[in-house]
């Protein structure tokens, strides 16, 4: 089951509410191609080709995008044979995004002065 998280800026006080994780659904690699763009659905397919059940982690992982100064979700697949992780751009701008990892804490993308505050709003699947 996804969760649903709020970032907050002390400094600016701007807020972002995103999901994350995953729902039961996307345990197929079928219905986890749905979140990414046509190129990298191709590259996926290609990647697994020739395996009969595909060993994937995938996610929603926060992210940062620099140049809309949002804060975001985005969908990562990281497939276990060939080891590729695939992530998409800002849908909005097409520029790379910076994805949170587990521990690290994001920056205000907005003021750029505060670490941002998480806290859990909910779940989802």
């Amino acid at each position: 089951m996804g969760r649903v998280n709020r970032f907050i800026c002390p400094s600016c006080k701007m807020t972002w509410q995103i999901q994350l994780g995953h729902g039961f659904r996307h345990a197929r690699l079928e219905n986890v191609l749905d979140a990414f763009p046509a190129d990298i659905q191709e590259k996926i397919l290609a990647d697994t080709k020739g395996e009969a059940f595909p060993s994937f982690e995938f996610q929603y992982k926060a992210a940062i995008c620099p140049k809309c100064r949002q804060v975001l979700s985005v969908p990562v697949i990281h497939l276990h044979q060939s080891g590729n992780t695939y992530a998409p751009a800002c849908p909005d701008c097409g520029i790379s995004v910076q994805i949170k990892e587990e521990e690290e804490t994001l920056i205000c993308p907005g003021c750029g002065e505060s670490p941002l505050f998480s806290e859990d709003a909910g779940r989802w699947d």
